[in-house]
């Protein structure tokens, strides 16, 4: 790693700049690897291990295939080592506690970094250790708060709602709203009014859930389905909300699938059902009136800002360990032809940190979902027509003949190789005590030179 200035100053470029550098043995390294994966050849990958046990992009790619296999502990063990690796390459001024420390996203040596702390977040999210991903979220979006390239922004509330950090949240979302756009955001138009709700701020609380019912109707809908709950007939009967989802862009309706999915069991409780029905029946009040003018306003805003999903929400489905969240993938997301699990969608503004010689690219099936192209990714060879077929001739179904029996076979040789190769070549696990200058962990304290 070493200093840097910005590629293109902005009003909005403070910090200090750092970038990860190849030398010529790494470079290499990360030509072998990438060949590897475009030839198909595991085996080539576990041979760049043997030389190198801490390549960063071959760690990401078999920690992909053991999450795949649903070996996590596997799968938790790569990433922490990659992000060791990482670590030993710091610049002694770079640090992530100031929240000062800036990478830029189209450096390609960079976005492994990226990639490394959000796979990092999610797991450690999974043990339940939400302040100490919440810590994480913060650090992710410091590297890049204004392109925010794998769009934390739709996870940071979540973690802050998590861990009861509501006061953050609430001050978060009133620092930053005018810089980073967030009232734009449904997770945070409604985690906000959550926020205040279990703060007692009630006045708030409800005006703030108003506004977010005006502006993301949909969400409403959405929420009641994903809790089995049957709307009341008011609400059935109020076409703003019965038929939103009707006028909402493929774009907006994934974001806010993708808070639901998240968050609905941070609505399910009986306090908070209440709350939400009481401001449910405020809002239709207001419609029913048709005075207030953010009806039309908000509804010019759900069809002209949500056109096309960005593509750091894209890279931020691939990158989520959830089969649920990778369906919102969608279909129509260009990619050049070309999908790696360790690098997905690079800006169009790349810079590469090694030349390679150009590959034949590989054709990817549009209807290829998230999932699939990830399995693509990850093993080529994988019978992605055999994944995609129709849920009956899954089940074996007469005329099926049942998904790839040779696929899962292959899968579960393979897992078992990649921990052979492991306990082979002697790698010690790498704990959070060795991982240093990390965020504070959930006992303690909120003063823990937190930054915004």
């Amino acid at each position: 790693m070493k200093p840097s200035s910005p590629l293109s100053e902005t009003p909005s470029t403070t910090g200090n700049y750092f970038q990860f550098e190849y030398d010529k043995d790494y470079q290499r390294l990360a030509i072998q690897f990438f060949d590897s994966v475009d030839q198909h050849d595991l085996q080539g990958i576990m041979d760049i291990l043997r030389q190198y046990p801490y390549h960063i992009d071959a760690l990401l790619h078999l920690s992909d295939v053991s999450r795949m296999q649903d070996d996590t502990p596997t799968a938790v063990d790569l990433i922490e080592r990659a992000l060791y690796s990482f670590q030993q390459s710091f610049h002694p001024l770079f640090s992530i506690i100031r929240g000062e420390c800036r990478l830029e996203y189209r450096i390609q040596a960079n976005r492994s970094f990226f990639i490394c702390l959000f796979k990092h977040i999610i797991y450690i999210g999974e043990r339940g250790c939400s302040r100490t991903a919440l810590e994480f979220c913060k650090v992710l979006l410091s590297l890049d708060p204004i392109d925010d390239p794998l769009a934390i922004l739709l996870l940071l509330d979540y973690y802050a709602i998590r861990c009861e950090e509501y006061n953050y949240l609430i001050h978060f979302y009133t620092e930053q709203n005018q810089r980073l756009n967030l009232d734009g955001l449904p997770n945070f138009a409604y985690s906000t009014a959550l926020a205040y709700f279990r703060l007692s701020s009630y006045d708030e609380a409800n005006e703030t859930l108003q506004n977010a019912l005006i502006r993301f109707p949909s969400i409403l809908k959405y929420l009641l389905d994903k809790l089995s709950i049957k709307p009341d007939r008011t609400v059935e009967k109020c076409r703003y909300f019965s038929d939103s989802e009707r006028y909402e862009t493929n774009a907006l309706k994934c974001v806010q699938q993708l808070y639901v999915v998240r968050m609905s069991n941070e609505w399910k409780e009986k306090d908070e059902l209440e709350f939400l029905r009481n401001n449910v029946n405020q809002v239709i009040h207001i419609i029913e009136q048709n005075q207030d003018s953010r009806i039309t306003n908000y509804k010019k805003l759900r069809e002209t800002c949500y056109r096309r999903t960005p593509v750091n929400v894209c890279r931020h489905i691939i990158l989520s360990e959830s089969n649920e969240i990778r369906g919102f993938l969608p279909n129509d997301m260009e990619n050049g032809g070309r999908f790696y699990n360790v690098d997905p969608f690079p800006p169009n503004d790349s810079i590469a940190s090694f030349q390679r010689t150009e590959r034949p690219t590989m054709q990817i099936n549009s209807s290829y979902n998230g999932i699939g192209m990830l399995l693509r990714s990850l093993l080529p060879n994988f019978n992605l027509e055999n994944f995609l077929v129709a849920p009956d001739a899954q089940a074996g179904a007469v005329g099926g003949g049942g998904v790839g029996e040779n696929d899962a076979g292959m899968l579960q040789a393979l897992q078992e190789s990649i921990r052979d190769f492991i306990r082979d070549i002697g790698l010690t696990n790498i704990g959070e005590d060795q991982l240093q200058q990390h965020p504070a962990d959930d006992d303690n304290d909120e003063n823990n030179n937190e930054f915004d």
